[in-house]
């Protein structure tokens, strides 16, 4: 390996990464626009004002005290009330509603006789985010109301604060939230979803840094500047890609984390480290993907494919434990999978180095794989490195 060639190859590059305007957009322009465009929409951090709906048969005190409480609630914004079920129905399909109670007729009345009561809470569960908020919101202001209307039966027989309260509520459920405690969406969304994008980014663009030669006919040139030194090829056209995906890293957690409060609980320096090595384990991913499809259009194909599901497959968004064993075996493959868990173990749990060596392990597995990978195929195929090669090549239709 030539450092002096290594240079010539990178100078060439550059020329070749300047000269594209997509391959520039795609690079630089594009992570800049994805990340300041998706960070700001969960900047609220959390489900706010649902419009709720109101069915109230028995307008009771009970009833407002029932509405206020849940009007109150920042989870809810009342929309208005309703005299029956079809209206309210047809007011969550235009998307008026997305939450509601209906209060039946003597649920005061009922209450104060002893008898068992009951209201009715309708949420939106199209949107499963939407109906598990609301339903949480709503569980917990109705069951405080019922604690305490149980605590003031209690204190109306004798007995103290404290003896109410342990009647009411026998088995205390003390809830205590790890790494995310106040449900911040920004947090677990945005922290999650852009080093994603990030990937889709340099895997697209690493697919073409061998195949646009293949369709361009100019890998005798490149063959020439290199003295034919497959090492020298790989590491001169990998770096000056490299550098520019390296910076996008910098963008995400220097900027973008800052500038909306994105919080990292563990090692910035550990998160930035195990970053880069995630943006090189998928680049030289990419590479080998270039090296093994002689279309520009396959390889590009490809890299779609494997990079568009890649978020479902983290685990991110529904569990890997359950998902089938062929979606699992699927998940291991993909070097996301292996990033996004010991990504959130430094993100979300300040976890440290040693935390996560098992997934470092297996993102330098993928970056060896993809490194000699592309060695080894440019082997097999020495002979397209060469002016035969190369008209062999372009007389394949």
């Amino acid at each position: 390996m030539s450092f002096t060639i290594i240079k010539a190859i990178m100078r060439r590059e550059w020329q070749r990464i300047k000269s594209r305007k997509t391959l520039w957009a795609l690079i630089l322009v594009m992570p800049f626009v994805v990340f300041f465009s998706l960070a700001p929409i969960y900047e609220r951090q959390a489900v706010r004002e649902l419009p709720l709906g109101v069915i109230d048969h028995d307008r009771s005190t009970l009833s407002r005290i029932i509405v206020r409480s849940l009007e109150s609630s920042p989870t809810f914004a009342l929309y208005g009330y309703y005299e029956d079920l079809q209206t309210v129905e047809k007011d969550f399909k235009t998307g008026k509603l997305q939450a509601a109670i209906a209060i039946p007729e003597n649920l005061e009345k009922d209450l104060k006789s002893g008898k068992s009561a009951h209201v009715v809470f309708l949420k939106n569960s199209a949107n499963i985010i939407v109906g598990n908020v609301a339903y949480k919101a709503a569980m917990t202001t109705l069951q405080t109301l019922s604690i305490g209307m149980e605590m003031k039966k209690f204190q109306a027989g004798g007995a103290s604060s404290a003896q109410a309260l342990e009647r009411a509520h026998p088995i205390a459920i003390e809830t205590l939230p790890l790494y995310n405690p106040f449900y911040n969406y920004e947090t677990y969304l945005v922290g999650g979803l852009l080093p994603i994008m990030l990937q889709m980014v340099v895997l697209i663009a690493s697919v073409l840094v061998f195949s646009s030669e293949l369709k361009e006919g100019t890998v005798q040139e490149l063959w020439r500047i290199s003295e034919g030194n497959m090492l020298n090829i790989v590491v001169g056209k990998s770096l000056p890609h490299l550098f520019l995906h390296l910076s996008n890293v910098f963008l995400l957690t220097g900027i973008v984390f800052t500038i909306f409060r994105i919080p990292v609980q563990g090692s910035l320096f550990l998160l930035l480290a195990y970053l880069f090595l995630f943006v090189v384990s998928v680049f030289f991913v990419g590479m080998f993907i270039s090296c093994l499809f002689r279309n520009n259009v396959l390889a590009t194909e490809a890299a779609i494919f494997i990079s568009t599901p890649a978020f479902i497959f983290t685990g991110y968004t529904f569990p890997l434990e359950a998902m089938p064993w062929p979606h699992r075996f699927y998940a291991s493959l993909l070097p996301s999978t292996h990033f996004m868990t010991g990504y959130l173990k430094i993100f979300s749990m300040g976890e440290g180095w040693h935390g996560v060596l098992p997934e470092a392990g297996a993102l330098f597995l993928f970056l060896l794989i993809g490194f000699g990978g592309t060695l080894l195929l440019m082997f097999f195929r020495k002979e397209q490195m060469t002016a035969t090669g190369i008209k062999k090549l372009e007389a394949t239709p």
